[in-house]
């Protein structure tokens, strides 16, 4: 039985959730272990290697979970899975063999320096690996069983995590959180087994049924994911790439500290995005565009309303966060930080159109939009980190983030639907400055500790009572809110409603 929209985005922020919480324990723990250079060393691997594998994963993996979702038939799933399982397989191959090659050939020494010849050995045995591990993942996403896949990607954090930092102790550094990696991956596409057969018989990984799949729309579909991909993955690493080009390791190691802050924005707006694309297929298949409207519009304006908190959270803390959280030598990290929020922000406002708009066959204004903001990023980059730094990265990153959301919205009103539409920007944008004054005087003028206790709460009851009362949330829609938590008793429910139902509104 498929989850529901509520029950699967609950699902995947609950992994998100535990993912990130094992990376507030991994990422200081690691630097901790292997220093600033060798944790900026480790950056740049991953950088390189988003930037290769992730279009192949997210091509094969996305082509996988829309074409199962677009029909409830098993034999049409069974079918979908052993097809697509083979280009998977292939390209993760012949992403393993160009990281073969290039440390064999010495160009990974002679472009990154002598250590990078057996991380790019290892690179190559994690592509196969992850390849693997999401096609088994995204295959249950589009049987819509986010139930089962979002554990097994806790399973595999929590292996990479103990893993890594297992062998990094041991002083493997680099090299040891590779193999956590690659271990990790493998295992996750093992136990993945068992859960698909109930539903897809494993004998179509090599024998799919005699089905009459659009196999080249599938081709063409995959590719245009794996472009979309290239531009979408550029947007997170290019900078990284680029400031290893014109800075040392320490201030990549700064900076990516930076980002993997920021990207705590992104849980559950990430978590939207995954669910909407395998629930959208079929509405575009049928070409209902009011009920796409209707999700668009909703969506957008819900991950606005969280991720604009957030963001004002982080920004009022920084200062007390980063030198707690990453150690005190991280403390340039609070600038890059900063200048990174309002196109955080931005990217995550745009990320359930980025899945409506891929959920269609056809990928070509996806992909038109996608790569004008990874032209902008690309070009800011290179104008503002040779001389700006880690400051310069910051802000060309920020603008290319936040170019997202005009440009899928273009590309959305093209195709006949406006995500933007009812997003009540100003009341939201009132409620924002509203808390900030509140809690931004608190944060600068408190101890570090009390800071980081009583903002947080503090915070989110200011921005919840100004989102009320400026009419950035309705009282149906705060009851709704709390039925898609799920987790808030329903005595409680109803006081809130009724606490809500009494504050005073604003006229727009």
């Amino acid at each position: 039985m498929a989850d529901s929209l509520s029950s699967a985005v609950r699902s995947v922020v609950g992994a998100k959730l535990f993912v990130v919480l094992a990376g507030v324990v991994f990422t200081p723990a690691l630097v901790r272990l292997i220093g600033p250079a060798e944790y900026g060393r480790y950056a740049l691997v991953l950088s390189i290697y988003g930037l290769v594998n992730v279009v192949v994963i997210g091509g094969a993996g996305d082509a996988v979970r829309k074409y199962i979702s677009e029909r409830s038939d098993p034999v049409w799933r069974a079918a979908v899975y052993g097809y697509a399982f083979r280009p998977a397989l292939i390209l993760g191959v012949l992403v393993a063999a160009a990281f073969w090659l290039a440390a064999r050939s010495g160009l990974a020494a002679r472009l990154f320096g002598a250590p990078f010849t057996s991380l790019f050995y290892l690179l190559g045995a994690y592509a196969v690996a992850s390849q693997l591990a999401s096609h088994n993942l995204r295959t249950l996403m589009g049987l819509e069983r986010e139930s089962r896949s979002e554990p097994l990607k806790v399973l595999e954090k929590a292996l990479f995590v103990v893993t890594a930092l297992g062998l990094a102790v041991l002083g493997f550094g680099v090299e040891g959180v590779l193999i956590g990696h690659v271990f990790a991956s493998a295992a996750a596409f093992v136990l993945a087994l068992p859960v698909i057969a109930r539903s897809i018989p494993l004998r179509a990984l090599v024998s799919p049924p005699d089905v009459d799949l659009p196999k080249r729309g599938i081709v063409r579909y995959l590719a245009s994911t794996a472009v979309f991909f290239l531009f979408l993955n550029s947007l997170y690493h290019v900078d990284v790439v680029l400031l290893q080009a014109w800075t040392t390791d320490e201030t990549v190691g700064y900076y990516r500290g930076a980002l993997s802050i920021a990207e705590f924005l992104w849980l559950t707006p990430i978590a939207v995005q995954l669910v909407l694309l395998q629930r959208t297929s079929s509405l575009w298949a049928t070409d209902d565009l009011a009920a796409i409207q209707r999700r668009a519009e909703r969506a957008t304006r819900y991950v606005l309303l969280l991720t604009v908190l957030l963001a004002v959270g982080v920004a009022a803390l920084a200062g007390a966060f980063v030198p707690l959280y990453l150690g005190p030598a991280f403390e340039p990290s609070v600038r890059p930080l900063l200048l990174l929020l309002p196109g955080v922000v931005g990217f995550a406002v745009a990320r359930p159109t980025l899945a409506i708009n891929q959920s269609r066959r056809s990928l070509r204004p996806l992909l038109v939009a996608t790569g004008a903001c990874s032209l902008i990023n690309l070009a800011l980059n290179l104008a503002l980190i040779p001389d700006y730094g880690m400051a310069g990265a910051a802000v060309a990153t920020s603008i290319g983030y936040g170019s997202l959301v005009g440009f899928q919205a273009l590309a959305a009103r093209r195709l006949g639907y406006r995500p933007l539409a009812g997003l009540r920007w100003r009341p939201i944008l009132a409620s924002a400055a509203g808390t900030a004054l509140v809690v931004v005087p608190i944060a600068l003028l408190s101890p570090p500790l009390l800071a980081l206790a009583v903002v947080p709460p503090l915070g989110g009851l200011t921005y919840a009572a100004l989102a009320v009362v400026t009419g950035a949330l309705t009282r149906e829609e705060v009851g709704e809110v709390l039925d898609g938590i799920g987790v808030v008793p329903r005595g409680l429910e109803r006081r809130l409603v009724v606490a809500v139902d009494r504050l005073p509104k604003l006229r727009e």
